[in-house]
């Protein structure tokens, strides 16, 4: 089920726009991963580190009796960053298959494909998609843009971008 290709160039611009951002969700939900991942080390790390001998007084002031929520607040902020990892993870997975779900739509050997793959599932940078296949970043970009091109002619990637495109204009 093709459509055929009489969109106005603004429009195809536009769809083929959005097509990478929703393609972009595999990257950008694997850096929000690595973020959280930062977020708890850094937590860890400062949990760890040794209470300093810096302006210490021997002369006790007073307030013995009181309880510090130091000790809890690092318990629940670790609770709450591991509970954010794990459910960042499934949103990985998902985002994944539906990344790999529209991909897959086009032929398996054509170049066009290594390319969006390297893109967007492999998360690679230009420079390092160009040393692979031994093309030049200006090649990449056409590659790129006759992949999304061909992807915006089937049916179904159309379903799926008209229905992302209402979730986004939801929120």
């Amino acid at each position: 089920m093709e459509q055929t290709n009489k969109q106005p160039t603004k429009e195809k611009n536009e769809d083929k726009r959005l097509l990478k951002e929703y393609l972009s969700q595999y990257y950008i939900n694997r850096t929000r991963k690595v973020q959280l991942e930062r977020r708890l080390k850094s937590i860890k790390d400062e949990m760890n580190t040794p209470i300093g001998g810096y302006n210490y007084s021997p002369v006790n002031y007073g307030g013995t009796n009181k309880v510090s929520v130091g000790a809890a607040s690092f318990v629940y902020r670790i609770g709450e960053i591991e509970t954010r990892l794990e459910k960042q993870k499934k949103r990985i997975e998902k985002a994944l298959l539906k990344v790999m779900d529209i991909i897959d739509l086009l032929e398996e050997d054509s170049t066009e494909r290594m390319v969006l793959e390297l893109r967007f599932i492999d998360c690679k940078s230009w420079a390092d998609i160009g040393k692979e296949i031994h093309s030049s970043e200006s090649s990449l970009f056409f590659y790129q843009s006759k992949g999304l091109e061909r992807l915006l002619t089937y049916e179904q990637v159309q379903q799926v971008l008209a229905k992302y495109k209402n979730n986004l204009k939801i929120f």
